[in-house]
């Protein structure tokens, strides 16, 4: 199939009526269902090479696993079909456009509503059983509905990705839009991680209130290369910039994640009043395990005069240890800046090794949301390995987490055995065995679980 024009009648049903935009591997057109006369928008996807049975399966796995995805800041897809071999995603059509109309142009009050919303719908997302991972946060990519905010184009993987061979210079790739990558995205042996999300919210939310990228097109790049990030508008709160900046953090460990960041919002949205002027949160720095917002850059209070004018031997003896001082901190900081690198990814990985032993253990210790919190520890764990550092890999904490992998997916599997008659009875009990025995399969893909997810997948019990 060649691109599409318009007018054409898709799939025998969707009159194309506008092209709304294109990727590597896809057009996105305003369409007229002339079915149920209403009026929709299209995706196409078209690969490379025309897809086969396996290729559209695979397709088909995708889309079921953000089908069922209901929150507000979700866009809900609505049909999913095929045509001549190309994939096919239908969904609503929002008028109001998207985040990208306020580049440059947003308040105080639109930001923080920016952010809550955008954050709100990737904590479900990441939140879920595997976690799903956006991959490409920016403005264009969140639609306007009213005073809301609606993420859209999320759900497809890597795999998928490879598969439909995505590609095009400055446009969306395996790993992202380039101007919203972190720095981990232009390291070797990169794996997605839901902090890379965070990176690309808070450089969305910064070209939102400043009208330009944080790192123009260079995008996480830059600060692999040292670039600091460059400061953000003074007629802004201290609390947005500094959310901002922990977002925009170039270790992944440091930035926070989307709940709280959603939490943290929803207190500001409470006490913004509805204004276009810049706020000052009477509330006072935000502090919890997650999230750390420093200091609000601290004020220089002056010290009291003294009384009396101080000795000239004094002064002579001040400035004396002053510069002994000074030589000695030159010294100790160039021995330490060397090595400093390296124990920071190494701190970070174990940052995350700790918090994934938490969570992990909260689930052994918790059957209520015992999955979510073993996909949390899933998470932190793959966060640990990606720092790359090869004190980290050498350590024990290496087989700590390839132990409590092996342990998840043994509990899992005995839980889902163990229900497994009742999943032929219950259609909620089959549900909740299919839940472990897909998450055990995430952590190790065997022909026992597969059986196992083969036999009891498309049963459905009708209800009374």
């Amino acid at each position: 199939m060649s691109r599409l024009q318009k007018d054409y009648l898709f799939d025998g049903r969707y009159k194309l009526l506008k092209k709304l935009g294109e990727g590597g591997f896809s057009e996105v057109w305003l369409v007229e269902d002339t079915s149920a006369q209403l009026t929709l928008v299209l995706k196409v996807f078209l690969p490379t090479a025309q897809l086969d049975e396996s290729g559209i399966e695979m397709f088909r796995q995708e889309f079921a696993l953000v089908y069922n995805l209901n929150h507000p800041n979700l866009l809900k897809y609505t049909y999913f079909g095929v045509c001549v071999g190309h994939p096919y995603l239908v969904m609503p059509y929002y008028n109001s456009g998207s985040a990208e109309d306020l580049l440059g142009n947003c308040t105080e009050r639109k930001a923080w509503q920016f952010l809550h919303d955008v954050a709100s719908g990737l904590a479900c997302m990441h939140e879920h059983q595997p976690p799903i991972i956006h991959q490409d946060i920016k403005p264009a990519n969140v639609l306007l509905d009213g005073s809301s905010y609606i993420i859209t184009d999320f759900g497809i993987s890597s795999n998928v990705r490879h598969m439909l061979g995505e590609g095009g210079e400055g446009k969306s790739t395996v790993q992202g839009t380039r101007p919203y990558m972190p720095p981990e995205k232009f390291q070797r042996n990169q794996i997605p991680l839901v902090a890379s999300d965070i990176w690309a919210l808070g450089a969305s939310l910064y070209e939102m209130i400043t009208g330009r990228l944080p790192f123009g097109g260079k995008g996480g790049e830059a600060q692999l290369a040292g670039e600091e990030i460059p400061p953000l508008p003074s007629n802004y709160s201290e609390d947005l910039k500094e959310i901002i900046m922990q977002c925009l953090a170039p270790m992944p460990g440091e930035r926070p994640f989307a709940s709280d960041l959603e939490r943290f919002a929803a207190e500001h949205l409470a006490q913004i009043p509805y204004t276009s002027g810049s706020i000052h949160p009477s509330n006072g720095p935000f502090n919890s395990s997650s999230i750390h917002v420093k200091s609000q850059y601290g004020v220089n209070q002056q010290s009291p005069a003294p009384s009396t004018k101080p000795k000239k031997n004094m002064i002579i003896g001040i400035a004396a240890g002053a510069c002994v001082f000074v030589a000695v901190l030159i010294i100790v900081l160039f021995s330490v800046l060397g090595k400093s690198s390296k124990k920071n990814q190494y701190e970070n990985a174990v940052a995350f090794y700790r918090r994934g032993a938490q969570s992990y253990q909260q689930g052994v210790n918790n059957t209520q949301g015992q999955l979510a919190k073993f996909s949390r520890a899933i998470v932190l764990f793959d966060s640990a390995q990606s720092c790359n550092n090869a004190e980290f890999r050498e350590s024990v904490y290496m087989d700590s987490i390839n132990t409590m992998r092996g342990q998840m997916y043994d509990y899992c599997l005995t839980e889902a055995k163990k229900n497994y008659s009742g999943a032929f009875l219950e259609n909620g009990l089959r549900q909740n065995v299919l839940n472990y025995l897909k998450f055990a399969k995430s952590i190790n893909n065997t022909n026992e679980v597969n059986t196992l997810i083969d036999s009891i997948q498309y049963i459905y019990i009708p209800e009374d």
